[in-house]
């Protein structure tokens, strides 16, 4: 069970121990051959050339924009799950 960051009650939800997700929005931009990640839970938008590097990016950034979107979060945690329906940009 999760509890969507933003969603009523999340903050509660999160001192309960239920882990608060982010949804991350992951897309391939054929045409400029790079990978773009975007989160409007959090104002993440990172890009790079392959998703391994991506990933990377992706939890490179995340702590940093809880720390600034949510301040009372200590401990953020990341658990970032890709699908294999990547949107073609």
């Amino acid at each position: 069970m999760y509890w969507r960051l933003g969603f009523p009650g999340w903050r509660l939800a999160a001192v309960c121990g239920i882990p608060i997700m982010i949804k991350i929005n992951v897309c391939k931009d054929d045409e400029a051959n790079v990978y773009f990640a975007t989160s409007d839970d959090i104002g993440l938008a990172v890009e790079s050339d392959n998703l391994d590097a991506l990933m990377e990016e992706i939890h490179a950034a995340v702590p940093t924009l809880l720390q600034l979107s949510h301040p009372p979060i200590e401990k953020p945690m990341t658990d970032i799950r890709l699908n294999n329906n990547l949107t073609m940009a």
